[in-house]
């Protein structure tokens, strides 16, 4: 090999290295890393929706809450939106709350649920109610419902637009058209 070929490879080689040091000097310099998420807020814009699936929530190896739902999205780690939900609260008496809805919100936490466009639930033990929003905290055990509310229990019949209740549908306060009959048998619509 002459000298002339060796400048060539000995250039080759040195334009090679250059290249080298300039992408790392840009990986290691020039490029950012992205932050790791908060805990307990997902990264903008990503939420983790299935589809056709069952949700529930156990505590202390009871079964609190277990519901079919056609979507379901993480809006955080304490909230789930869900559509097209059916299931069945297991209350703390032993009775169960079948429910279904359109749509909802459920708060992982406390347990707290918020159901809306077309609401009806059924307790086991004999009791009905329909409305086009209801929202439950279990904590103190606080049911509101709103728009269109029927309410079947035993031999009475209630009407409104709006709700203040427990789970068991026993003692209410009911405003906005209100009407209550009694000693009838009413169909739970």
């Amino acid at each position: 090999m002459n000298f002339k070929e060796h400048k060539n490879l000995i250039l080759a080689i040195a334009a090679g290295l250059a290249v080298v040091a300039l992408l790392f000097a840009w990986l290691f310099l020039g490029a950012e890393m992205p932050k790791p998420a908060d805990k307990g807020k997902l990264s903008d814009g990503v939420r983790a929706t299935i589809h056709h699936t069952v949700l529930e929530r156990k505590e202390k190896g009871k079964l609190l809450w277990r519901l079919q739902v056609g979507e379901a999205a993480q809006v955080d780690e304490t909230r789930i939106q869900a559509k097209d939900l059916e299931g069945t609260v297991y209350l703390e008496d032993g009775d169960e709350l079948h429910v279904q809805a359109k749509g909802g919100n459920i708060q992982l936490k406390n347990n707290d649920f918020s159901l809306d466009e077309g609401v009806r639930a059924r307790l086991k033990s004999g009791g009905f109610l329909k409305a086009q929003k209801v929202e439950w905290k279990q904590k103190g055990d606080i049911l509101t419902a709103e728009g269109d509310i029927r309410v079947v229990k035993d031999d009475m019949l209630a009407t409104g637009g709006k709700l203040e209740t427990t789970s068991k549908l026993e003692h209410f306060k009911l405003s906005e058209k209100a009407h209550v009959e009694r000693g009838g048998h009413y169909a739970e619509e």
